[in-house]
Parts: C-alpha cells; sequence; structure tokens
C-alpha cells in the first residue's frame, strides 16, 4: 500500500500543536524575535494531515530565499477541524492573535475563514471551484484576499478525464453518478460536461440521490451505454459497497473514483484519479510563501494538483483490463501521470 495510505489512520495529536520550522531548515537568512504565524486548519484525517503539514513546511522551504526577508522563521498552528463551527472556535482566536496568513483545507474552512475576514491572506488547499464559489473573481486575477488550489474546475476536471484515458486507453463512454442535489457534483459535472469533448470522451450523465438510486442507474446502464463509471459522491459509494461491488463486477465495467483512499478502502474500485496530500502541501507551502514575502493574494493565479493515479491490479485482472505502464504483479500500484499539455502552470 502507498505510503500515503498507510499513514491515513494515523492520530492527529502530534500535529495538533504548534509546528516550528527551526533554523536548521529555516526560510530567510536573519533572525527576529517575533516569527510569523500561519493558521492551517482543515480536517486533517481525511487529507493525511502529516503529509500534508510536511508538504507544507517543505512548500515554504522551497518559495522563501536568503535575502527575501527579515524573516526566520513560520509558526505553523495547526487545527484538525471537521465542522463549520469548529472552524469558527479556531480561525477567530487567530485572526485576534495577528495571524498573518490562513491556509484552508477543502471548502468549509475556506467559507468561514472569507467570511472571518477580507484583509488576512487566505490559502485554500483545495476547493473545487472556486470562481463557481464566488471565493475568487477568476483564475487568473483572484481578487480579494484568497488564493490557492482548485481541484474540481474546468482545468482540473480535464486533467482528470485525461488520468483517466490514460489508464483506460480505449475509454470513449464514461458513465458519470452525481447527486444534483450535492452543491459540489452539480458544480463538477458542469465543469466535466464542458471539458470532455476535448478529451475525447463522451459522458453519460446518471443523476442519483442514495444508494438505491445508484443501483438502479447501474442495473440500466446497456453493455454498449458505457465503458467506465465514475462516482463523484464518496458517501454515497460508501453507503452502497457491497451491492455496488456485485453490480459492478456483473456488469464488468471498471469504477473510477476522485480520491485514492476508496481504491483501497473500496476493493471494486479499478483506480482513481487525485490529489497526492503531500505534494498539494507543497504547492500551497510555495504560495504561502510568496504571501510572507509580499505577494498579494489578489495577484497570485489559482493553481491546479499535478494528479495521483492510483490502481488496483487486482480489480484490474479481475475485469480483464491491461492498463499500461502497470506492472504484472502488485496490489495497489501509483503510476505517473501526464504532464498537462496546456500552457497553465498549476
Amino acid at each position: 500500500m502507498p505510503m500515503s495510505l498507510k499513514v491515513r489512520a494515523a492520530s492527529v495529536a502530534m500535529i495538533e500543536a504548534v509546528v516550528l520550522a527551526t533554523a536548521a531548515s529555516r526560510l530567510w537568512a536573519q533572525q527576529v524575535p517575533v516569527p510569523p504565524h500561519v493558521l492551517v486548519v482543515g480536517p486533517m484525517v481525511k487529507i493525511d494531515g502529516r503529509l500534508f503539514v510536511g508538504g507544507l513546511l517543505a512548500g515554504l522551504q522551497e518559495g522563501a530565499q536568503p535575502g527575501d526577508s527579515d524573516l526566520s522563521q513560520v509558526r505553523l498552528d495547526v487545527k484538525n477541524v471537521v465542522s463549520a463551527d469548529a472552524a469558527k472556535a479556531a480561525i477567530g482566536p487567530a485572526i485576534d492573535a495577528g495571524v498573518k496568513a490562513i491556509v484552508t483545507i477543502y471548502g468549509q474552512p475556506t467559507q468561514v475563514a472569507s467570511a472571518a475576514t477580507t484583509k488576512i491572506p487566505i490559502v485554500f488547499c483545495p476547493v473545487a471551484d472556486p470562481v463557481a464559489s464566488k471565493l475568487v473573481a477568476s483564475n487568473e486575477a483572484p481578487g480579494g484576499n484568497l488564493t490557492g488550489v482548485a481541484s474540481a474546475d474546468a482545468e482540473a476536471s480535464r486533467r482528470r478525464l485525461d488520468a483517466f484515458r490514460q489508464m483506460l486507453p480505449g475509454l470513449k463512454r464514461l458513465a458519470v453518478l452525481f447527486d444534483p442535489g450535492f452543491p459540489p457534483d452539480k458544480t463538477q459535472m458542469k465543469n466535466l460536461d464542458q471539458v470532455a469533448p476535448s478529451t475525447g470522451i463522451t459522458l453519460v450523465a446518471r443523476p442519483v440521490e442514495d444508494a438505491n438510486s445508484v443501483m438502479a442507474a447501474l442495473q440500466a446502464l446497456g453493455p454498449d451505454e458505457a465503458d467506465a463509471i465514475l462516482i463523484l459522491k464518496e458517501v454515497t459509494l460508501r453507503h452502497a459497497v457491497p451491492e455496488l461491488k456485485r453490480v459492478a463486477w456483473q456488469q464488468k465495467l471498471p469504477i473510477l473514483v476522485t480520491d485514492p483512499e476508496l481504491v483501497v478502502t473500496f476493493p471494486a474500485a479499478l483506480a482513481a484519479v487525485g490529489t497526492n496530500p503531500r505534494e498539494l502541501g507543497k504547492t500551497c507551502g510555495r504560495i504561502t510563501a510568496r504571501i510572507l514575502k509580499g505577494a498579494q493574494p489578489a495577484d497570485l493565479p489559482i493553481e491546479h494538483p499535478d494528479f495521483e493515479l492510483l490502481l488496483n491490479l487486482q480489480s484490474a485482472r479481475r475485469l480483464g483490463i491491461t492498463v499500461p505502464g502497470a506492472p504484472a504483479e502488485g496490489n495497489f500500484v501509483e503510476l505517473p501521470a501526464r504532464k498537462p499539455q496546456s500552457a497553465e502552470g498549476g
């Protein structure tokens, strides 16, 4: 199992405390009495907080150069929160204490931080579509006090479809199961529709609201309607696991997801194309370093992740699928994703 998934269930107690970037790994050359304070707030277990914070520290170091500033240390105050109320309880005191930047993980803490301040820089890591969520004015010129990483906007959706084609070169018709009443699903479906023609994939949209409708949608798919299934809503997948696995294998349809963890916890899934928490942390660390050195979030374009491809070889063998570049033996295998062809450098 990849290391990023082995530590998923590890205790977050060690990263709840203040994390200091010491002089041995300092960002800038000169000492100052009070290091800049950066709040990191979000669901640490879900994102694999140890890897994310490690990447964030590495990105801060990469984004800073000696002589750029009088700053020599960055103090990361890491808060594990799983609700809007918990996010408010963490963000409010940090603002009062003079935090220099806030790094938010996923949409809920980002919305809370955005409502709490219009002055302190906020780096979201990631949100699905910051423009559709009205967090920024545009990807190129965010405006305001927010910038960060988008994981499911049009550009990210194109990269994800390209990665699925990389694993399944014959993929032409992709059934997408989404909940139209769930805003992230609705937004991502819109973006997938927008970019699918450029990837050579025809989408077969199947609105689903619960586990029963997932089963009905799968059973109704004819043999010539789809080459694979993409399930957007994670909770739907988890609630429908036993029957979904049976139906998918009967239909001989590979299941694709967006969270690499699900490939391990849900063995029927063939593959995932999602974010690597350490690499995501590094990207957000570099953005935060630029802000601490004086850059304005309004002027920093939104970035996009280099996706991680995780393949379940056992599922591939059961379905009779050969994935280019995959080894002949093993279980869960990470594959390198092709670099995006667009000029955008996220």
